[in-house]
């Protein structure tokens, strides 16, 4: 039998193109990354010893026995040594998808060095095949051994990826398919059909062809703006080095005024920004990401002598930037990690640092490292976040009741709803922990129908004369106040428990109030059915006395901040503003009460109509309000 040149040439092209590309791409510096590259010289030597194998059967000067035995014995060996490669990289494919770093293993070698021991004991037998004058010849164990092998090689592959199916994307896992379905047919074929051509080496060319346009394509992990890595080359990159326990250092730096840069020159020309800014981190001799909102990651990991320092960052920070004619001036916020052992993934490294990035009361010096304490603290948010949703999607929203005490008949009159969360693990979670979150992506909208269909069981399950209440005070977030089907929804959630709207006042913050300018369209609905509006923590915003004035607002709560600061400083502006809003017909509840002589002052000097604090009662739970109402009641009695 000798071989042809039919197939050489063209899986030999498809190779040099993959490498050529592969090559001048940015593929991230990862050990899949490496194996793959190993991969595609495996394949380029495969070919080439089977090029040399067809021009030596085909020209009677190379007809020597012995140079091709070596040359058919180093193809086959090519053979599995490529499949070999294969198997490696998609093992480490495969844990890096789920997050672990593939080690190689004794077992992994044991097809490779079969192999080579049934190759090298062909050399004395001709099991698998021999040379004669009339060229390749198989041996009587070469269709019991040599196919059936590769078989096995591609059922190894084929296992490690099933193994991962639910980690893997399913595009990528369906190429791999695939491409190795591609190398069982090509096998097959030169095996059974026609035994005189090379289409193995160009089913491997095709399936390193699939692999690399579905999974190794920088498409996947390049930023298209900057020229950056990613979030998933991030994600990647960093899960590797985090996993082998390899020594790096990074550097986060996020530009601090970055949605102002995008609000004032628009998206196209910050984009030219971030650009400018990705090509120079990738000039340093380091892995650069771009991640989000202004975020850039610098990450180096030769531990002896680190190739990025603090001052080339520095450098490139304090650089003047342009768009066009005008300077952008750019403001940021580092910091840099060099201790791998306090990171267990990517995410928690970012999390860290973009807690302590983002962080109010962040005053290091900049380029400072993230320490233990940062770590705990961002650990201590992330599950808090966990505990506070898990909460609101598990019935774990509480509402606690603080009385408000009427100094004109000395009674409790009414109280306002306090939200709590409760979590098994944290216990009970105050609101200045979870209202921001919920403000931020917009769950607040939840959570306040939640809580208002809570207050409105309360009202229906409850005797409001009997328990002495006029209304239940019910706090409206701004983001709520920001959407015109609030009225709407609030009236349909109080009818469905035929809850008169008369038991409803809603608060709304002195801030809501002077932003909102539909505040009146979202009030007046409200009123008409009965419920009352009152501004809460009046003295913390901007104070505005006309706006609030002017608006439909019946009650005025003074933060306990303005109290507080009058016992201590017996400032003469705090009693006008009672007398100004008194002189406006505005009932007044103050806010923080918790001595007598606050509410001797606020009852005689102030003529504040209605005291809330703990002079009176702590926020108490629904069961612990009744009781405390039913003693008020027999007390005063």
């Amino acid at each position: 039998m000798r071989w042809t040149l039919d197939f050489e040439f063209v899986p030999f092209v498809i190779s040099i193109l993959i490498l050529a590309d592969f090559k001048t791409a940015k593929v991230l510096p990862m050990k899949s990354s490496k194996l793959f590259e190993h991969s595609i010289y495996m394949l380029i030597a495969l070919e080439l010893s089977e090029l040399c194998i067809s021009l030596c059967d085909n020209s009677r000067m190379w007809q020597y026995t012995g140079f091709q035995t070596f040359l058919h014995t180093l193809s086959h060996l090519l053979v599995f040594g490529f499949l070999f490669n294969l198997y490696l990289y998609l093992r480490c494919l495969s844990s890096e998808d789920m997050g672990k770093f593939y080690y190689l293993k004794p077992y992994d070698l044991i097809l490779f060095f079969a192999a080579g021991f049934v190759l090298i004991l062909n050399l004395f037998t001709g099991i698998i095949f021999r040379m004669t004058i009339l060229g390749y010849e198989r041996g009587p164990l070469f269709y019991s051994i040599f196919y059936p092998m590769i078989l096995v090689g591609l059922a190894f592959c084929a296992v490690t990826v099933i193994s991962a199916r639910d980690y893997i994307d399913k595009r990528v896992r369906g190429s791999i398919y695939l491409a190795l379905s591609f190398i069982a047919v090509t096998s097959f074929f030169q095996t059974y059909v026609d035994n005189q051509r090379h289409v193995l080496s160009l089913g491997f060319a095709v399936a390193l062809a699939i692999i690399y346009l579905t999974y190794e394509n920088t498409a996947r992990t390049v930023e298209s703006k900057t020229g950056n890595y990613n979030g998933n080359g991030y994600r990647r990159y960093m899960n590797e080095l985090i996993l082998s326990q390899e020594s790096f250092k990074t550097f986060f730096i996020q530009i601090e005024n970055y949605s102002s840069v995008l609000s004032i020159y628009g998206r196209e020309k910050t984009d030219n920004l971030l650009k400018q800014l990705g090509k120079e981190f990738n000039s340093v001799r380091s892995t650069s990401f771009y991640l989000h909102n202004g975020l850039f990651i610098v990450t180096d990991v030769d531990e002896k002598n680190y190739s990025v320092t603090e001052s080339q960052i520095r450098g490139i920070l304090s650089k003047e930037r342009f768009l066009g004619s005008d300077q952008v001036f750019l403001n940021y916020y580092t910091a840099t990690t060099d201790d791998s052992s306090q990171f267990e993934t990517p995410q928690e490294m970012l999390s860290v640092a973009a807690d302590t990035l983002r962080d109010p009361t962040y005053d290091k010096p900049p380029f400072e490292n993230i320490t233990a304490a940062d770590v705990e603290k961002s650990a201590h948010k992330s599950k808090l976040t966990k505990a506070i949703y898990h909460a609101l999607d598990h019935d774990g929203v509480m509402v606690y009741y603080q009385p408000i005490y009427d100094n004109s008949c000395d009674c409790i009159h009414s109280a306002e709803a306090l939200s709590r969360l409760y979590d098994s693990e944290l216990g009970i979670i105050f609101p200045d922990d979870f209202i921001p979150v919920f403000e931020q992506d917009g769950t607040i909208l939840k959570f306040g129908r939640i809580m208002f269909e809570k207050v409105c069981r309360f009202i229906h399950d409850n005797d409001m004369t009997a328990l002495g209440l006029d209304y239940i005070e019910v706090n409206l977030s701004p983001i709520q106040c920001m959407h015109p089907s609030l009225p709407d929804e609030l009236i349909s959630i109080a009818d469905s428990y035929g809850v008169d709207m008369h038991y409803l006042n809603f608060e709304i913050t002195e801030t809501a109030a002077l932003t909102s300018d539909q505040l009146s369209d979202l009030m007046n609905p409200l009123i008409k059915r009965g419920a009352t509006f009152s501004v809460d923590d009046f003295g913390t915003g901007y104070s505005n006395l006309i706006r609030v004035t002017t608006m439909p607002f019946k009650i005025i709560k003074i933060d306990k901040s303005i109290l507080w600061d009058y016992f201590k400083t017996r400032d003469e502006l705090v009693p006008s503003i009672y007398e100004i809003m008194n002189n406006r017909g505005f009932d007044l509840v103050t806010e923080g009460v918790e001595t007598e002589d606050m509410h001797i002052w606020l009852k005689n000097q102030a003529r504040c109509k209605y005291e809330q604090g703990y002079y009176y009662s702590k926020p108490i739970s629904e069961e612990e309000f009744i009781k405390y109402l039913q003693n008020h009641s027999d007390t005063a009695a």
